[in-house]
């Protein structure tokens, strides 16, 4: 289903992205939290990986319409910062070419984007999810 080398390919375009990259510490899969947990310095950062692909299979071809979830995270205490970077984002994948080994890029669109407070009453969340859909070769 290629879900490995899907995440790779998206995390590539963002760190590739050097307008993005100079907003944020990181784009991470698993974030290594902080010995305090109060502590601002991970912060700004982005998490991927929690992705939803189904496959729409025929008798000749094989694809995947993937829904990948995007995390901005922030400590601002507004939500202008996980916006911009959130913004940044969508200008790196919505609408362009994924390069996926093992797969033909068809579709990468930005579908929504909601923006939350965390449960600590302080950390911002972006959530953001990107509908990919490739062919398998």
């Amino acid at each position: 289903m290629n879900g490995d080398n899907l995440q790779k390919a998206i995390y590539n375009k963002l760190t590739g992205d050097e307008t993005l990259t100079a907003l944020i510490t990181g784009v991470y899969a698993d974030v290594q939290q902080p010995d305090e947990p109060e502590s601002e310095s991970l912060f700004p950062y982005v998490t991927i990986g929690q992705d939803n692909l189904e496959r729409w299979d025929t008798k000749t071809d094989f694809g995947v319409n993937a829904l990948c979830q995007i995390d901005v995270w922030s400590r601002q205490n507004n939500y202008l910062e996980v916006k911009k970077i959130a913004s940044n984002i969508y200008s790196a994948l919505h609408a362009k070419s994924l390069t996926i080994p093992e797969a033909e890029h068809v579709l990468t669109r930005v579908e929504s984007e909601e923006y939350t407070i965390d449960e600590d009453g302080h950390t911002k969340r972006g959530l953001m999810l990107v509908r990919v859909i490739y062919d398998e070769i």
